[in-house]
């Protein structure tokens, strides 16, 4: 297991004052890519080799959003390997030990020069020590989606969103669907099934499906094929 201790800022807060979904997303990306530097599988490693993981889905469950100034420690582990796909279990955890949250991914190990899933390989698994799965309620990978949804206005993708793969980056998905999400929709899971990976100026078409348990929004494009589906629960 890989622990990155740090402290909740005011620049990470929503206007609500603690720490949102979105933003645990990008501290548990944060952590797995803190731990493969310390690993010796880092950015300069898979650049060299043209390698990348690509998230093919989240799933993050809350208990407590972190306030302002709050001290946390983040932590990550991988507990298996199949081929192409890693599976890699998150926690958050205030400084009394107690969880904040908890989450699932998958990933998918892809040459970047001709964009082919490439199977994970001995020398890149003998790497990262296998530890026993989270203790949650773990969901389906993929989300269905009703064809009764409605679609607004496209979103361009900016420079902003954009990462060192030239995608869009994965926590940004989950901040651009929070847009349509009403305040007093208090969530407590995220569930994201990333399809393909949007680059800077792609238009994004949100599709949106309500009931009073869940909101699912497709961002996709004019068509209606996703980019990534997202899914929020209370």
């Amino acid at each position: 297991m890989y622990t990155h201790d740090r402290r909740v800022t005011y620049s990470e807060i929503s206007m609500k004052g603690f720490a949102d979904i979105a933003q645990i997303a990008e501290y548990f990306q944060d952590c797995s890519v803190f731990q493969s530097e310390v690993l010796g599988m880092g950015l300069t490693y898979m650049n060299e080799h043209h390698l990348a993981w690509l998230l093919a889905s989240w799933q993050i469950d809350v208990d407590t959003y972190p306030e302002m100034g709050c001290k946390v420690s983040v932590s990550t582990w991988p507990y298996k390997f199949d081929a192409a796909f890693g599976y890699r279990n998150f926690m958050l955890q205030d400084e009394n030990g107690r969880r904040l949250a908890v989450a699932n991914s998958q990933w998918i190990l892809v040459d970047m020069e001709n964009g082919h899933v490439v199977r994970i390989t001995p020398e890149i698994a003998a790497h990262y020590p296998m530890e026993e799965k989270a203790d949650m309620s773990y969901a389906p990978r993929k989300i269905a989606f009703r064809e009764e949804k409605e679609r607004l206005e496209p979103i361009s993708v900016p420079k902003a969103f954009i990462d060192t793969n030239q995608h869009m980056n994965n926590a940004q998905y989950i901040r651009t669907a929070l847009e349509f999400v009403p305040e007093d929709f208090h969530i407590r899971q995220v569930r994201v099934e990333y399809k393909k990976a949007a680059v800077l100026h792609d238009q994004l078409y949100p599709f949106i499906y309500k009931d009073d348990q869940i909101i699912k929004i497709l961002l996709g494009d004019a068509e209606g094929q996703a980019y990534a589906v997202v899914e929020f629960k209370r």
